[in-house]
């Protein structure tokens, strides 16, 4: 085994043990709030946005502010019009809408989690685990497609010196990185440098 593989082990059991210790409830707490919470919040306002803009009531909000900005007729409503301040109050509201359930969801699910049964215990602790593992497994992708990037063209010579020959199989995750291969194929496409 390389030294690559021993920090693996040696994160996959800090990880396992945090997972156990502190359980699936708090575990998602940690992991949801702060500026995680605030990321997932704009990622799911992206993600849905677009989709749910469409409904026929926010439409017709929108318009009614556009409208009722436009029948000002000054300077600074001309602005506040080329700017598309009406979209802009959408997805705050939005935002504000979607942190507001992500908070209450996730003390839904934590309270659950944590009721003291020893069924629900185990569930809570063997969910934990999979949680923090599941986390050590996005790190350690998103380190891999860092390293990708920064390193440029060396990205072989990193390869070669600290994965190659992975029991665990290191180097073939690196290959086949899920978060590198929208890159690669970008880089395909584009003969632009990231």
């Amino acid at each position: 085994m390389i030294l690559a593989d021993w920090i693996i082990l040696a994160l996959l059991l800090i990880f396992a043990l945090l997972g156990m210790l502190l359980g699936f409830g708090k575990g998602l707490k940690i992991f949801t709030g702060g500026i995680f919470g605030v990321a997932i919040s704009i990622f799911v306002c992206y993600a849905v946005g677009g989709l749910i803009i469409n409904i026929g009531f926010i439409q017709s909000a929108l318009m009614n502010m556009r409208s009722a900005i436009a029948a000002k007729d000054n300077g600074f409503c001309d602005f506040l019009l080329t700017i598309h301040i009406d979209i802009i109050v959408y997805y705050v509201a939005l935002f504000i809408i979607v942190q507001i359930l992500r908070i209450i969801i996730v003390r839904i699910i934590a309270s659950i989690a944590e009721i003291n049964n020893i069924v629900l215990i185990i569930f809570n602790k063997t969910l934990g685990i999979v949680l923090f593992l599941g986390v050590l497994t996005l790190l350690t992708l998103f380190v891999f497609q860092m390293i990708y990037l920064i390193s440029g063209g060396v990205e072989s010579s990193f390869y070669t010196s600290t994965l190659a020959g992975s029991k665990l199989k290191l180097d073939w995750l690196y290959e086949h990185n899920p978060f590198m291969t929208i890159i690669k194929v970008i880089r395909i496409e584009l003969p632009v440098k990231l």
